[in-house]
């Protein structure tokens, strides 16, 4: 019979939970109720121990998954799992997909130092803005946030003035509402600005040609993205277009 012990430590502001035995169908709901009530407590952080723990269907792994969700985003409490010593469940965590979407740890020892640091970034960071002056400057505001937490200082400066180009000529010339999202993909950082209006993007003029009746010609300002991007380019659909930016990491790993 699976059982819950839970330990609040006032003083660091964790609550420890661990779950022994086997699961049992009519007992999964037990599981949800343990986390659930250490969540509303909004400790520092709640670290679920489930060495004990047998679940020889893997079907818990959904479970801790909801718990996850929750925590991060009706709670705001860094929610960690230590995995179990075996059995279904143990293989299923050991896949890559689980190891992102979970925060999973081997012992007790390396949960709790997980803990005590605080949780990592997350791998975006996104943000609505009203198509106006002020809009380039926001986006370029979150890059360099964005940059900081991921310790990314060397592409705060390329990657500010590529959303800055961007976001300029998407406020500029579609006047729509404008979506920017900066996020980590393997070796890179990606940007994305996204419009309402699908028609497509303003192209890259030739070096030097500009039209002298506009101040500010469309796709000129696409030379600032071209120097500063290691590739670019954009999507189009029916509900509008993103227009895209990709920079290099150093290394070329992300952190």
């Amino acid at each position: 019979m699976i059982t819950a012990e839970t330990v609040h430590e006032l003083d660091r502001e964790l609550i420890w939970i661990t779950v022994t035995g086997p699961l049992e169908s009519h007992r999964k709901q037990d599981l949800r109720m343990w986390i659930g009530k250490a969540l509303v407590a909004c400790p520092r952080a709640v670290i679920v121990d489930l060495t004990g723990f047998e679940d020889q269907t893997g079907t818990a792994a959904s479970l801790l998954q909801a718990a996850a969700t929750s925590a991060r985003e009706y709670y705001g409490v860094f929610l960690l799992f230590i995995t179990p010593a075996g059995g279904a469940l143990r293989a299923q965590l050991d896949t890559p997909f689980w190891r992102r979407a979970l925060h999973l740890f081997a012992d007790r020892a390396a949960a709790e130092a997980a803990a005590l640091a605080g949780p990592p970034p997350p791998n975006w960071f996104t943000v609505v803005l009203p198509p106006d002056g002020h809009a380039p400057s926001r986006a370029r505001l979150l890059v360099h946030d964005a940059c900081r937490a991921w310790s990314l200082p060397a592409l705060a400066a390329p990657a500010s003035r590529v959303v800055f180009e961007l976001v300029h000529n998407a406020a500029t010339h579609a006047g729509t509402e404008v979506t920017v999202t900066v996020s980590l993909r393997g070796s890179y950082l990606h940007l994305a600005v996204r419009d309402r209006r699908p028609d497509a993007p303003a192209r890259l003029l030739p070096a030097g040609r500009t039209d002298p009746a506009l101040a500010d010609p469309p796709g000129d300002g696409l030379h600032v993205v071209d120097r500063n991007a290691t590739a670019w380019g954009s999507a189009t659909d029916g509900r509008g277009k993103t227009v895209w930016a990709v920079i290099r990491i150093p290394g070329g790993l992300a952190p």
